[in-house]
């Protein structure tokens, strides 16, 4: 069965199913991976930064300078809500700098969806009480 095809028989099940998959591959490290739920024409901002990225390669250039720039990222999952055109994940992002300063951070995505596939993600951070 295609993505969409599942996307279509099974909405709620699905994005859940899609979502789990998706914060898996983050947790994974894997770029391609994480890039296997994105179109062509996906986009991604980070909010707080007047940056939009556009396209699969701007993408995933920066999923990859967002993961090798905090080594041992991890997305510890707090909540998942959704249904067939979007998901929010909420997590706490632990990770360590490159000094070996350790990083905590509240973290929600808003993923938009397209026939069961990732069309945006904004992500917004707040940094954790315990590390400030």
């Amino acid at each position: 069965m295609s993505t969409s095809a599942a996307a279509k028989t099974a909405p709620h099940e699905f994005w859940r199913d899609l979502a789990t998959r998706y914060n898996a591959a983050w947790n994974a490290h894997d770029v391609p991976a994480i890039m296997a739920f994105h179109v062509e024409d996906t986009s991604y901002q980070r909010h707080g930064s007047p940056k939009v990225y556009k396209g699969k390669d701007a993408v995933a250039e920066q999923f990859g300078k967002d993961i090798s720039g905090l080594p041992g990222i991890h997305f510890e999952g707090v909540a998942l809500y959704g249904n067939d055109d979007h998901f929010v994940s909420e997590s706490i992002l632990t990770a360590i700098k490159p000094d070996g300063t350790p990083v905590t951070m509240e973290l929600v995505d808003v993923i938009t969806l397209r026939d069961g596939m990732v069309v945006h993600k904004s992500s917004y951070f707040v940094a954790s009480r315990a590390a400030k």
